[in-house]
């Protein structure tokens, strides 16, 4: 997104910018954290993704798209053989994920618009799109723009994400805009976008990890912490 400053105003009020301590430790929170179940969610993905990235062969140079304070960057880069690239135009929180993470020594942090890429094609195995897809208007655009720097074979993840169907969306910007507007902040709305699941249908894309799928919403129900949202990969054959 454009406005940089009106997503940080955004995530302080939200109580989404943490202190130093507390970034290295996510995606543990504190259990008396507000937003402790969200984190519990995206622990559990996190883990799925880097299980999943732990399979393939290495060496692996991946690229966080939108990483923010830099956690999950940190987690893939521990994985064996793997250099990590966090990229954000999100200097504030970027600056502290070079400051917290900075003894990781394959993990590089970027500041720069993807859309002004300063990487060379086939630059990456696997680009990671955590959280993110809902901050750019063309999510076409968007992966048509990220392909070229993957390698052939290379992967694609889009998680902890929403994605609609063509009926929900009308509602989910409803939410959105009562959301944002509730908290103060009625123009963020117009920079959270929702985009449409079926809208994926042309690329090579396969459903690793499905919310709705009986097991999933059976641990759910238990009580298990999981992501709510479907996580696919689209590979460049």
């Amino acid at each position: 997104m454009k406005d940089v400053d009106l997503y940080l105003r955004v995530r302080e009020k939200e109580g989404r910018l943490y202190l130093d301590e507390q970034v290295s430790r996510l995606p543990q929170a504190p259990p008396s954290h507000p937003l402790q179940a969200e984190w519990r969610a995206r622990a559990a993905s996190a883990l799925r993704l880097t299980a999943y990235l732990n399979r393939l062969p290495k060496p692996l140079t991946i690229l966080d798209l939108g990483c923010g304070n830099g956690w999950l960057t940190h987690k893939l880069a521990q994985l064996p053989a793997c250099h990590a690239w966090g990229l954000d135009v999100n200097w504030s929180e970027l600056k502290q994920a070079a400051r917290v993470f900075a003894r990781g020594s394959r993990l590089s942090f970027v500041w720069a618009d993807v859309f002004h890429s300063p990487f060379p094609q086939t630059s990456f195995n696997v680009i990671v799109l955590a959280s993110v897809i809902q901050y750019f208007p063309d999510l076409h655009a968007l992966i048509d723009q990220l392909f070229p720097l993957l390698t052939s074979p290379g992967e694609l993840h889009i998680l902890d994400s929403p994605l609609y169907s063509e009926s929900e969306v009308a509602l989910a910007r409803q939410r959105t805009q009562a959301y944002y507007t509730a908290l103060g902040f009625s123009e963020m709305a117009a920079y959270y976008h929702h985009h449409i699941n079926d809208s994926l249908g042309g690329y090579n894309l396969e459903c690793l990890y499905d919310p709705n799928a009986p097991l999933a919403r059976l641990r759910r129900k238990v009580g298990v912490a999981d992501s709510p949202f479907l996580w696919l990969r689209l590979r460049r054959t």
